[in-house]
């Protein structure tokens, strides 16, 4: 699968980058004559130019060698490589001062068919004393370290962060240092992503402060000893469009980082918000009875028990509350057909652990050796120490925690509570390097079958190639959906590329009197903003609702139409164009007819309307479309080249289809049967003069419709699996076809008459 995506990607790329020619553009990026700088000729850029060097330490003070002001002892040597896209022109130097045994290397990598690059620094420690490494200023294009970034309109740039919850700001005044990786843009859409490509060394940050950026490499104070060299981290600077710089920068760190996508997107209900820690045995039996006997609204997917069912943290097995105890409640999940899953905090142990008092070395501690303590609250009463997943001791202890689960029959894991802590037994690991072996070893225990969350929250490195899925937000509690989109939305390029994204769970309704949560303050529109964005993100679909409850079942509805999640995941088309997160979806190609699918969403105070343009959307220029809305379930317009909503309140969203009416035959505009209006649900379409034949997949809604644009009647005609109610007029030469009794686990097909009166 790897392969192919990136082979298809380098043909992509090899297209859009056919401006790049030979001659002068082949030295757009270069060192400097004398080596102390490289010098990027970049559209939007006046000046763009920056050095590089290594911080080291040697006897508690802070020491630097790099490219500015250090002799070049070597001339600059040059070879072609090869990078996961094409090859590259390799350019080396190497530098030192005068007599010192401490040398430093640049690597500079010019991609010949893409406008991007990439730099690596290596420090050679000459001496004979260990010292530690501290950072690489990879690329310092500040005035004072020797470098100079000069752009028009500063104000008029976008700095978006891309792997933590940040807000985007204006180039003009930012002044920050951004987690791993930034995109910075001009409203034309000229401009620069940064960020590490791996293999993974060390986490990195982009700083931007007085109009210019620095990228730096963490090395966290490494041990370097002597006669040794360490590298830093390999960085990316793309030129290319924003989207385009978006998928080179995230499939290469697939690559770099041995990416795991044997497993696709899973659904179910996780006992969280329903019952936090008092969960019970009791409860989750009866949720699965629930989801057993109504198959045609559940599936068969995970049912999966958090936090509340150990006996402390540390001992994860069952406490007086799951008396038969955690084998027996995965068998009877399994037994139902679905997937038993259940949460972990690995790193969390109880102070009163008999392994905690007796490996008291293997607890992280801070700089003055206290042991690290989370105090006490609601769920965790007695506190908690942090194990220190470095030490031989705590490797032994978390791979039998996992095992464990394994050998319980889960499926399924949920990880959560991921701080790793800064102080490690290998002196010569950094954070990244240690929690990247913290998670090959949850993996090494729960063999390749099982699938794991790791409850993340914001996006990391250190899961990728060991995990399944991840946490790309914080808690959705009913009143945060607002927070909440903020990450999910941005952090949607990695879905499907790094792993699958788990925006946490979606509730049934707004408001719910047997739910322990209280409503959505914000009202139905935030409510729906937040399921659509669950539904389309196209990673997991879990729900957290007392789903065996009478008023919960008179919503279940509402969990049909998002499981599974879409099969075609959405996209931000404002990421890093615009700091609101408004539109959200995707362009959908099929052999029946293409069609988009975008949630048009108001973040800003007071009523809006929002706009979609079709070019940018993916949708054909000069082509009239019917516009279908999903919770209206009807064709509220037809539009050309671009089109606006009514007013929006705030945190509403308008979840709507644009299709192409560019065949002579009857076409589908609509479906409320799932959340992605026809991309999920629909498996093929095929059109005669007198018939229309429907092939459903099992996804979606037991009850529901089709809409269908023809200028001819359509009649019902024959169906399996399912049944059509009636087909009826819907507006001129609109038809919308009732389904009901869908039956999940089977496939369905209908048949349409053209022409019948």
């Amino acid at each position: 699968m790897r392969v192919i995506w990136l082979s298809r990607f380098l043909v992509w790329g090899l297209v859009l980058s056919s401006s790049v020619g030979a001659g002068a553009e082949d030295s757009w990026v270069r060192f400097s004559e004398d080596g102390s700088q490289i010098v990027v000729n970049a559209k939007g850029f006046t000046e763009f130019k920056g050095v590089s060097s290594a911080v080291f330490e040697l006897d508690g003070k802070n020491q630097r060698v790099g490219t500015k002001g250090y002799a070049l002892i070597k001339p600059v040597r040059e070879t072609t490589g090869t990078t996961p896209f094409g090859d590259a022109v390799v350019s080396k130097a190497s530098f030192a001062a005068n007599g010192s045994p401490y040398h430093y290397t640049l690597t500079l990598k010019r991609l010949k068919n893409l406008r991007a690059f990439t730099v690596q620094g290596v420090f050679h420690n000459g001496s004979d004393r260990d010292v530690k490494l501290r950072n690489f200023d990879l690329l310092d294009l500040e005035k004072g370290a020797g470098g100079s970034m000069v752009v028009e309109h500063a104000a008029d740039w976008l700095v978006t962060p891309l792997m933590q919850d940040l807000p985007a700001e204006s180039l003009e005044g930012i002044n920050k240092g951004l987690r791993e990786a930034a995109m910075i843009y001009h409203a034309d859409g000229e401009g620069v992503l940064i960020g590490p490509v791996g293999p993974a060394e060390a986490y990195t940050d982009v700083v931007v402060r007085g109009q210019a950026i620095k990228a730096n490499v963490n090395m966290d104070g490494v041990l370097v000893r002597a006669g040794e060299s360490r590298r830093s981290e390999e960085m990316i600077f793309s030129f290319e469009p924003s989207t385009t710089s978006t998928d080179i920068w995230t499939r290469w760190v697939a690559t770099t980082h041995g990416v795991r996508r044997n497993k696709g997107a899973i659904y179910g209900w996780c006992s969280w918000y329903d019952r936090t820690t008092k969960i019970d045995a009791a409860h989750v039996l009866d949720v699965t009875k629930t989801i057993k006997d109504n198959p045609n609204v559940f599936g068969k997917g995970v049912i999966q028990i958090d936090d509340g069912y150990q006996k402390m943290d540390g001992d994860w097995s069952a406490n007086e509350k799951f008396p038969d105890g955690m084998a027996s409640v995965a068998k009877t999940i399994r037994d139902a057909g679905c997937i038993p899953g259940v949460w972990f905090a690995p790193l969390m142990i109880n102070p009163e652990h008999p392994w905690a008092k007796e490996n008291p070395d293997a607890i992280q501690t801070n700089a003055k050796g206290i042991a690290s303590f989370m105090n006490s609250n609601p769920f965790h009463p007695a506190g908690a120490n942090w194990i220190n997943p470095d030490h031989p001791k705590s490797k032994e202890f978390l791979f039998n925690i996992i095992r464990d689960a394994r050998d319980r029959g889960y499926g399924y894991i949920k990880i959560d509570f991921n701080g790793i802590g800064s102080r490690f037994v290998d002196p010569t690991k950094t954070r990244l390097q240690v929690f990247r072996e913290l998670y090959a070893l949850y993996r090494e225990a729960a063999g390749d079958e099982m699938y794991i969350l790791s409850c993340l929250g914001q996006p990391t490195r250190g899961v990728i190639g060991f995990i399944d899925a991840a946490r790309v937000g914080p808690d959705s509690h009913p009143a945060h959906f607002e927070k909440c989109l903020n990450s999910v939305l941005r952090f949607q390029i990695y879905d499907n590329v790094w792993w699958q994204n788990d925006a946490d769970v979606a509730y049934l309704a707004q408001s719910l009197a047997s739910r322990t949560l209280g409503p959505t303050p914000q009202g139905q529109g935030m409510w729906e903003t937040w399921h659509n964005v669950v539904g389309l993100v196209g990673g997991t679909a879990m729900v957290s609702e007392p789903i065996n409850k009478p008023d919960c079942r008179a919503v279940w509805r509402n969990y049909e139409i998002m499981r599974p999640a879409s099969r075609e995941p959405a996209q931000l088309l404002t990421l890093g164009h615009s700091p609101d997160n408004t539109t959200f979806g995707f362009a959908a190609e099929r052999p029946y007819g293409d069609f988009a699918v975008y949630n048009l969403y108001n973040p800003t105070e007071g009523a809006k309307p929002q706009t979609l343009d079709f070019k940018a959307a993916g949708l054909p220029q000069g082509v009239n479309c019917a516009v279908f809305d999903f919770w209206d379930n009807r064709v509220v317009g037809f539009a050309t080249d671009s089109y606006t909503t009514p007013p929006l309140e705030h945190l509403s969203s308008a979840l709507l289809r644009f299709t192409p009416l560019d065949s002579e035959g009857p076409v589908l505009v609509g479906s409320n049967l799932h959340l992605s209006i026809g991309a999920t649900e629909i498996e093929n379409l095929r059109v005669s003069p007198t018939k229309v034949a429907i092939d459903l997949s099992d996804a979606g809604a037991q009850d529901g419709s089709l809409t269908f644009y023809s200028k001819k009647p359509l009649k019902a005609g024959s169906s399996e699996n399912c049944t059509v109610a009636s087909v009826g007029p819907a507006g001129e030469n609109l038809w919308q076809v009732n389904l009901t009794g869908r039956q999940w686990g089977k496939s369905q097909s209908l048949a349409l008459t053209v022409g019948a009166q």
